[in-house]
């Protein structure tokens, strides 16, 4: 019996093996984690919970801190406006009428500096008994008021810094008994900016401020506490939670709950915290809570937020069970699909890997293994595929540089001629010449002889810039003299460009296509400029003349063009380069008919070591 499920067993297929261990490996861990966060995930959770109850109350501050920002920022503005400095630099005499249309002017002024801060309430200028700005209809300020209050006394000894109120009983401070039978109304309780405003504005180089006979002006700014308190209402959501801010003396200037009713004394183990950011757990009333506590240093504002420990505990294990119980009936789907697909996707693309590698060993680069979806598997055989690719490349470029370092050979030794006879011939050519007092003939065999002479003495690839341009003024020369009139040679070069290498004989190519096919019979104004710079850590050389330029056609035909078959222009410059450098390089060919020819090659900078040692 066990003889037959052991074979059995040994008959079930690898992947359905792999299929059935991915379930196993699945399920053991998702049972032992579930077991385990039931029974250590409580503390950690809760920590969690209350770093982010506290980043909360943070955020609330920051908030609050924006709000007081911008008013304070806009305030500020204020003080550069030359229309308020217009206004009351010649207010000392204003009559009546003047102050009315003065007060015009400014409610237009203020109500364009405030209109963009939503939880603005009111806002005017105090000014020697007169209030200038927009008439607010519930409050219905007066300048007897701002005084019962002495908001322009405590302005002027703020000494031009903007000074917050908080906490105050809006009705008892300007001894309204109107308001204080009230009893409650929208408001009671206001965050009032004081400002003592000193106008002042520079044009053309003169600073101009107000006299010193115009009275100090206040700017006072009403903010409605609950404005401020619609910035952290809902922000903790925990069952019971309760949400203040205290200023530095101690006393509640916000709040949502009758808990700590504004402007009474915070409990003082409480504020105890304030000055600092942090949570703490802490005893109220006979309750545990969670204390969340942050300090606005700009304004002296302390928020802290208390929330039932067991509220918190109770819905943070809720949700983690919660989230646990899903978790894990998706990842066991999911277990069960993988060990599905998972298998038959694995082995299929081995399967084509181990093909493509057959195939490569009967020296088949052809590249061609399909490619799969899977990202893995798409990368390796993508990557296979580029290493055929690459392989097949290196043996097409081996080859043909093999075979093109043969033909130089071959032609280098058809072609060996002693040096010495050539250069004897052209000396007793040129003493003829000088003999005969024909010195422009005596002047093209020398740079004949120069040609010759870097052709011989330097058998390598490359040459400097300098001994470059030598052999192309001696070739330019010749071509001079041949042509009669028809072209002027500029030279834009690099002096510090010398002793950099370049191909040799790179040049003459181009050169010689600009002169004999670029510029016509009979022209006398052809212009051939040659130039050569740096940038960065490549070489440019450029050749442009003004002749007579290619159509579009037939410069297609000429850049591919098979140097191979006899074409030693353009077309044999490009495969020189490329052999040469590769991907390094860059080579172009820019012409229009009538117009002329610009050609560029960029090639890696690369100084001649040898020399500049």
């Amino acid at each position: 019996m066990w003889k037959k499920i052991s074979e059995r067993i040994l008959s079930v297929s690898f992947s359905n093996i792999i299929g059935a261990l991915l379930i196993l490996f699945a399920l053991i861990p998702l049972l032992l984690i579930k077991e385990a966060m039931e029974y250590l995930y409580e503390d950690s959770l809760v920590e969690d919970v209350c770093a982010s109850t506290h980043s909360v109350v943070e955020m609330n501050n920051r908030m609050l801190d924006i709000l007081m920002e911008n008013i304070e920022e806009d305030s500020g503005q204020m003080l550069y406006n030359d229309s308020y400095y217009e206004i009351f630099s010649k207010i000392g005499g204003y009559s009546v009428a003047d102050y009315m249309r003065a007060d015009r002017l400014l409610t237009s002024e203020l109500a364009r500096q405030f209109s963009s801060q939503d939880e603005v309430f009111e806002y005017y200028l105090y000014y020697d008994g007169w209030l200038f700005g927009p008439s607010n209809e519930d409050i219905q300020s007066t300048a007897a008021a701002v005084e019962r209050a002495g908001w322009n006394e405590a302005a002027h000894k703020a000494g031009g810094y903007p000074l917050w109120l908080a906490g105050y009983d809006y009705g008892e401070s300007i001894q309204s008994e109107f308001l204080k039978n009230k009893g409650d109304y929208d408001f009671r309780y206001l965050f009032t900016m004081l400002r003592e405003m000193h106008f002042q504005y520079s044009y053309e180089g003169s600073y101009y401020v107000l006299p010193k006979t115009v009275e100090p002006l206040v700017l006072v700014v009403h903010v409605k506490e609950s404005s401020i308190r619609d910035l952290y209402r809902d922000s903790i959501s925990f069952a019971g939670s309760r949400y203040g801010i205290a200023n530095a003396d101690g006393v509640v200037i916000s709040s949502d709950n009758d808990t700590f009713p504004i402007s009474t004394e915070l409990d003082p183990e409480i504020f105890r915290y304030y000055g600092d950011s942090g949570f703490v757990s802490r005893k109220f009333q006979g309750e545990e809570y969670l204390l969340c506590y942050d300090t606005l240093e700009s304004q002296g504002f302390f928020s802290f937020a208390l929330v039932p420990m067991h509220v918190l505990v109770d819905d943070a294990v809720a949700q983690t069970r919660r989230l646990l119980q899903v978790f894990i009936v998706v990842l066991i789907a999911l277990a069960v699909i993988i060990a599905v697909i998972l298998p038959r996707n694995i082995f299929r693309p081995i399967r084509m890997l181990v093909q493509a590698s057959e195939r490569v060993a009967t020296g088949d680069f052809s590249a061609n293994t399909p490619v799969p979806r899977q990202k893995q598997f798409k990368t390796l055989t993508e990557s296979f595929n580029r290493m055929e690719r690459e392989i097949s490349k290196l043996i097409h470029e081996n080859y043909e540089v093999t075979l093109r370092e043969k033909e130089t050979q071959l032609s280098a030794l058809s072609m060996q001629i002693n040096p010495h006879f050539l250069y004897n011939t052209l000396n007793t050519i040129n003493l003829l010449a000088l003999k005969n007092e024909d010195e422009e003939t005596s002047e093209m065999i020398v740079s004949l002889s120069e040609m010759l002479q870097y052709t011989v003495k330097n058998r390598g690839e490359k040459g400097t810039l300098e001994d470059e341009l030598g052999w192309i003024s001696n070739y330019l020369y010749i071509m001079e003299q041949r042509y009669h009139d028809i072209f002027q040679t500029e030279f834009d070069i690099d002096e510090g460009l010398m002793d950099c290498l370049i191909p040799k004989m790179i040049l003459q190519p181009l050169l010689e296509n600009s002169v004999l096919h670029g510029f016509c019979a009979g022209q006398s104004d052809g212009i051939l400029k040659i130039c050569v710079y740096r940038e960065a850590d490549e070489v440019c050389m450029e050749i442009e003349d003004n002749g007579c330029g290619m159509s579009r056609e037939k410069l297609d035909r000429v850049l591919h063009a098979d140097c191979r078959e006899g074409h030693i222009g353009i077309a044999s410059v490009r495969e020189r380069l490329r052999l040469l450098y590769g991907d390094a390089c860059r080579f172009s060919v820019d012409s229009q008919q009538s117009i002329g020819t610009k050609v560029q090659i960029i090639i890696p900078y690369e100084i001649n070591k040898r020399k500049s040692s």
